[in-house]
């Protein structure tokens, strides 16, 4: 497991250098990326969006896209909703501010990690609504006889949080509609990610709507 900047700002790979010694990342262009697949297992991609021209944005995303187990964390200067959903429906796995804290900085990369998407609350309740406005369609049986399999398990008062999840609903949505405290929506949304093996809430989402009515 590697990490990698990519940017055109140096001051701001310096600082991400710093604060992320331990990781001995290294900076690289994107053009790079490909021939680093042939001797890295896992890449992790720290990419400073707001220093890269238009071309090297798209190329960027397009590898991202035909390489998914690749991680990429997308850094902008001044982050914004709009963006933040268009980046993260790219296959970002984290969408941050260049500038954060060391500690948080180091948070994202650790949460990237295990497979969660790194985004603010808000951010990630646009980026459900969008994301059921617009289902992905599949034929699949298998896939849909899996997530079937995958919420058996759940209580009937876990079903009842999933159905009003996979509205885009947030907790405090969930509590209000279920009469609830947004604690008790906490607990259950615990329970179901360990029940199902889900580990983030934009896949738990997906795979619920997924579910035959």
């Amino acid at each position: 497991m590697k990490l990698f900047f990519i940017g055109n700002r140096p001051k701001v790979l310096e600082r991400w250098n710093k604060l992320l010694v331990d990781w001995q990342p290294s900076a690289v262009d994107v053009s790079e990326l490909v021939g680093l697949l042939n001797t890295e297992r896992q890449l992790i991609v720290l990419a400073h969006l707001s220093s890269l021209n238009e071309n090297d944005s798209q190329l960027l995303f397009s590898f991202k896209r035909d390489n998914p187990g690749v991680i990429l964390i997308a850094c902008t200067d001044a982050p914004n909703e709009n963006e933040g959903v268009s980046v993260l429906q790219s296959g970002a796995n984290g969408y941050t501010n260049t500038y954060v804290t060391g500690s948080l900085l180091f948070d994202v990369v650790k949460t990237v990690l295990r497979g969660d998407i790194w985004a603010g609350p808000e951010l990630l309740q646009k980026l459900l609504k969008r994301l059921l406005s617009n289902p992905p369609v599949t034929d699949s049986k298998v896939d849909t006889a899996e997530t079937v399999d995958c919420f058996e398990g759940l209580s009937s008062r876990e079903h009842d949080v999933l159905s009003v999840l996979v509205t885009g609903a947030s907790n405090k949505e969930i509590a209000r509609e279920l009469d609830i405290t947004e604690r008790t929506v906490k607990a259950h949304l615990s329970s179901i990610f360990q029940k199902t093996g889900v580990t983030d809430r934009v896949s738990l989402v997906l795979m619920a709507s997924k579910q035959p009515a």
